[in-house]
């Protein structure tokens, strides 16, 4: 390992030429101790280490457990060496361990946003890990946060302006999970001028296998703080995880079809009911 640690400080161009190596040093009591004081030394490497046992498959159980104890030093895992173990596990469909280590690696502020929704009010704070939101660069369009804190009554929550353009595909998303049962989706939400010549709406999709759950229409028009609600059910059919995403209904980019207007979203949550 001191050697690795050396060449890989040298000349870090070359960690491909390692990449095969790690799980036989991991699989080592030696190897894997080594291996975990170079990354609590904040190895330069460390994340291109934790994005290389994310992508293989049989490195994913050690890559979780060096996470799990860096978080107790004084080194511990950033966002996206966790995103990069929790999207492989994703990848793997193995979304048990992936939801678990999301919820480990919550700081105490975060604890507070949590629910089947994740940060439901859209405070201002970016992980990039899957259960969290993560907002896709469309050129129509553009997504702001502003949570409660220190924003006015107005403008809290999640802004989308359309700019007058076509608008394809999703914009915002985050994965959740919901045991089979019923559900109310619920958000309060304000407009100015919003124009939609195709649907504008949430989503909840099972993400294996890929089918709809539910769809959550939004509103043209102009108005404020509106409540709007949809009650929906997750069947007794397997599906482990779902998928929350904002998007429309346009298949194509006609400039037949222009999105206009400001949408706040200022909470949207998921909560059971009784069935």
């Amino acid at each position: 390992m001191g050697e690795i640690d050396t060449l890989l400080r040298r000349w870090p161009d070359q960690f491909s030429a390692i990449t095969p190596g790690w799980p036989a040093i991991l699989s080592s009591s030696d190897g894997y101790q080594a291996v975990l004081a170079a990354l609590e030394a904040e190895a330069p490497w460390r994340g291109k280490l934790f994005l290389a046992l994310g992508q293989n498959p049989q490195s994913l159980g050690p890559a979780n457990q060096l996470l799990l104890d860096l978080g107790r030093t004084g080194a511990p895992p950033t966002s996206s060496e966790l995103s990069s173990v929790i999207t492989g596990y994703i990848k793997q469909k193995d979304y048990g361990p992936a939801y678990r280590l999301f919820l480990f690696s919550l700081s105490d502020r975060e604890r507070k946003l949590g629910g089947y929704i994740f940060n439901g009010g859209f405070e201002p704070l970016f992980s990039g890990k899957p259960f969290d939101w993560v907002i896709h660069d469309r050129s129509g369009l553009e997504i702001t946060f502003a949570g409660s804190q220190g924003a006015g009554e107005t403008d809290s929550g999640a802004t989308v302006r359309f700019l007058n353009t076509p608008v394809k595909n999703a914009a915002l998303q985050q994965y959740v999970e919901l045991p089979p049962g019923s559900y109310r989706m619920s958000m309060t939400a304000s407009a100015t001028n919003l124009k939609l010549p195709k649907q504008l709406f949430w989503s909840v999709r099972c993400a294996d296998p890929s089918s709809e759950i539910a769809r959550f229409n939004i509103p043209e028009g102009t108005f404020n703080r509106r409540s709007l609600s949809l009650d929906f059910t997750v069947g007794p059919a397997a599906c482990p995880i779902q998928l929350l995403r904002l998007e429309t209904a346009a298949i194509a980019e006609s400039w037949r079809f222009r999105y206009v207007g400001t949408l706040v979203m200022h909470r949207l949550s998921i909560e059971r009911v009784s069935s």
